[in-house]
């Protein structure tokens, strides 16, 4: 069932274990957890497929579901409907203990490290291999930790042209844990040679001050091949999060912490039951009470949104927040729309965390945790939690000087963090507030309108651990009621960058940002914080709350241009991270040219540039306004597409020739960079051979009719295989039918790799 090579490089990650005075064989219980729910995340992948290539219009097969849908009840086992979810969440928010009413956390109490409102501050994200990213991690100022097997995990698969002796790094990030958590790391430096030089990393702080870690597992559409149930690969979600617990409960235990998850990618209550399932049944293998798991959701899905309130209640034992983000949930918003020629999204680029539907989504999920969480009449029982600050420092070895640009990122930062902090004021008033009535956060504080405010926003999510990047994020997340409107109002300090000024991560408001917040409701004309206030009898029925209006607010398709530079952007993004897939790293920090900064990429980023792209090619979306496609020059930023060289006007069409052309300019940027390096005596991290795949590989998959929705396993597949290999899963992904591929494999001239990956990328479970 284990691959062989797997089980001599981590034989103690395997076999028999004592978890909680019970006996239990982790291979047997992968595998018994495998067969139970293997069929049912066959099911959960195949209705996700089937929603994806429904012809239905956008706003009939993505609305808020009907009232009478009905969900099964983990707890009970029985049916409840969409109106009953609802209605009993209101109840909840209302304080009726109604026979509907429901609550978050409710039989197992949220442990005091793990409670999102009594931890405010950052989350810092990343792998736990190479061991050096744990010890970064433990070391950070930041108050939670996410060891990533997810997104910005390490490999699950070894690269063609790996040796052999390099472990795949996604159990060698399970060992790390392991071994931290037993001590085996403690005062004993870790030395590795890094760039030709010798470097010692330590775990310099004792564990009671470490970071509360929370796991993110894979979601339930990857699939590991070398763990294997009656030949099939098992559900990656399944294999990563027994090998975890079952390895590190007793550790963990030891350290006075629990078993945390960031459970990512849910879109529907019936994937949540597949994910409940798992835990309850862990739970009840090792003898602890349902609910004793705790966990965080990434509410990064647009389709979940609609379910949002099922989804919690189908999680309710043991769910402690829903994140809101950018990149994986704006991928989903431009795959909702996708067969749509109206509903073509503007540049990805241009849409952040402060446009306007943003906006709308993350008082959205505020609203329904503060709903959820509510318990005789405190915010006791969950919170929402901010999304992902990406923009990254540069070291002072930069061989550019791109560390000037620091500043920068530093300033996004601290905005970033007081947005979110801001939109997660929530206002219930005592009485009907005059209309158009908009009390201040100073009026409320001051007792001078009565009723009961909220401060839902505490944490938030952080890609890098340089200490002054975490310090500028944890400021607006940590500091006090009574001292939020002081950062607004704080001096104005700059920075010199480039001769001119930029504001310093401590400095108040500039007016840029002071126009932006208040357009947004978060301040007055006055300078003044204003929260958002909520009539308890504007959300007092199912129809006042989930509205028609809520909706279009919230999936509604953006206003916005269409470029061809923000269209060279995307793919320059795009083939760079896929080129380091490709090498086997999930977590990159690529060069971004527009924004002169580091700007830390993942799968989910992945996501958004391919789909956004396939779908002005499936469209031939038009250009908005007069461009050029650039061409690769050295700058003092490095080598970057630079030079005008093919002018685009306004109102043409995104066309095959014109990707060709953009492909072009691509590999231009390419061979210039890596002569660069050259130049510089620099080899490079990895291997350049993978430079050509993935140009090959973006050229199939934007030109396909076929839409794949997690397009990075196109590369998980592709990473391992050789050339012949690698041509025929080609094939079979972009342009064989499965029966023509079937036929193939029978006759002998296709091999069954080819078949397996068609399924698997597409979500194809036959007999299923």
């Amino acid at each position: 069932m284990i691959r062989e090579d797997i089980l001599q490089k981590f034989p103690e990650l395997f076999g028999t274990k004592t978890v909680n005075g019970r006996t239990v064989n982790i291979e047997e219980a992968i595998s018994k957890f495998a067969r139970e729910l293997g069929p049912e995340v066959a099911a959960a992948l195949t209705a996700r497929r089937k929603l994806l290539e429904s012809p239905t219009t956008v706003r009939e097969k993505y609305g808020w579901p009907k009232w009478d849908d009905s969900f099964e009840d983990p707890v009970t086992g029985r049916q409840r409907t969409f109106r009953q979810i609802v209605q009993g969440l209101i109840d909840n928010f209302l304080g009726r203990e109604s026979e509907l009413h429901w609550r978050l956390n409710d039989e197992v109490p949220i442990p005091n490290d793990a409670h999102p409102t009594k931890n405010p501050g950052l989350e810092l994200t990343g792998p736990w291999y190479p061991l050096d990213m744990a010890f970064n991690a433990l070391n950070s100022q930041a108050p939670q930790n996410m060891p990533d097997f997810e997104d910005a995990s390490p490999a699950h698969f070894q690269p063609d042209g790996t040796p052999k002796s390099e472990p795949i790094g996604i159990f060698a990030a399970l060992q790390n844990a392991k071994d931290i958590f037993e001590g085996r790391w403690t005062g004993r430096p870790y030395e590795v040679v890094k760039k030709g030089q010798r470097r010692s990393y330590e775990i310099n702080r004792p564990h009671s001050q470490w970071p509360t870690r929370f796991m993110r597992p894979p979601s339930i559409h990857i699939r590991f091949d070398y763990i294997t149930v009656n030949g099939e690969s098992v559900p990656a979600a399944i294999a990563v999060t027994l090998l975890w617990t079952l390895n590190n409960y007793e550790a963990l235990q030891r350290l006075g912490t629990g078993v945390y998850y960031y459970i990512p990618k849910i879109q529907t209550p019936q994937e949540a039951l597949v994910i409940e399932k798992l835990l309850s049944r862990l739970e009840a293998l090792i003898g602890v009470q349902a609910g004793t798991f705790k966990i965080k959701v990434l509410y990064e899905e647009g389709n979940a949104g609609r379910f949002l309130p099922a989804i919690a209640w189908v999680l309710r034992r043991r769910l402690l927040g829903t994140n809101v983000g950018r990149w994986d949930y704006l991928g989903s918003l431009i795959e909702m729309w996708k067969d749509d020629p109206k509903g073509v999204y503007p540049d990805p680029q241009s849409i952040g965390m402060a446009y306007p539907n943003m906006i709308a989504y993350q008082r959205y999920n505020a609203l329904m945790m503060l709903m959820a969480g509510m318990k005789n009449g405190e915010f006791s029982q969950a919170a929402p939690i901010g999304g992902m600050a990406a923009v990254m420092i540069y070291p002072s070895s930069d061989p550019y000087g791109r560390s000037k640009y620091n500043p920068l990122a530093l300033r996004a930062m601290v905005i970033d963090k007081l947005r979110e902090r801001l939109l997660g004021l929530i206002f219930v008033p005592e009485n009907t507030l005059a209309s158009g009535e908009q009390p201040s956060l100073d009026d409320i504080l001051a007792g001078r309108v009565k009723g009961r405010l909220y401060d839902a926003y505490r944490q938030s999510w952080v890609a890098s651990p340089e200490p002054a990047y975490v310090a500028a994020g944890n400021g607006p997340l940590q500091v006090t009621l009574s001292e939020l409107q002081s950062i607004i109002d704080a001096p104005r300090q700059t920075v010199d960058v480039k001769g001119k000024p930029v504001p310093a991560a401590s400095s108040g408001l500039v007016d840029a940002e002071r126009t932006l917040l208040e357009s947004r409701g978060l301040l007055n004309s006055k300078g003044k914080i204003t929260p958002w206030v909520l009539a308890k009898d504007a959300v007092s029925t199912p129809e006042k709350l989930l509205t028609p209006e809520l909706w279009n607010s919230i999936y509604g398709v953006p206003q916005g241009d269409i470029t061809i530079e923000h269209i060279q952007h995307a793919f320059y993004m795009a083939a760079n991270y896929g080129f380091q897939i490709l090498n086997g790293n999930f977590a990159a920090a690529i060069d971004d040219y527009e924004l002169s900064l580091r700007f830390m990429n993942d799968l989910a980023t992945y996501r958004i540039d391919v789909s956004w792209l396939w779908t002005l090619l499936h469209h031939q979306a038009a250009i908005t306004k007069d461009g050029n496609l650039k061409g690769p020059a050295l700058t003092e930023d490095g080598v970057v597409p630079a030079e005008n060289r093919f002018a685009v006007k306004s109102g043409t069409r995104f066309t095959k020739d014109l990707f060709e052309k953009l492909w072009d300019y691509h590999n231009q940027w390419t061979s210039a960079f890596f002569a660069e390096l050259d130049r510089r005596g620099d080899p490079g991290r990895f291997d350049r051979a993978k430079a050509p795949i993935i140009m090959d590989i973006l050229k199939r998959q934007l030109l396909s009719p076929r839409y794949i929705q997690h397009s990075a396993r196109v590369l998980f597949v592709l990473a391992e295989a050789n050339k012949q290999e690698a041509t025929q899963i080609l094939d079979a992904i972009f342009d064989l039918s499965r029966d023509e591929i079937a036929k193939r494999v029978k006759s002998g001239t296709l091999s069954k790799t080819a078949l397996r990956a068609h399924d698997y990328i597409h979500d194809v479970f036959p007999g299923g």
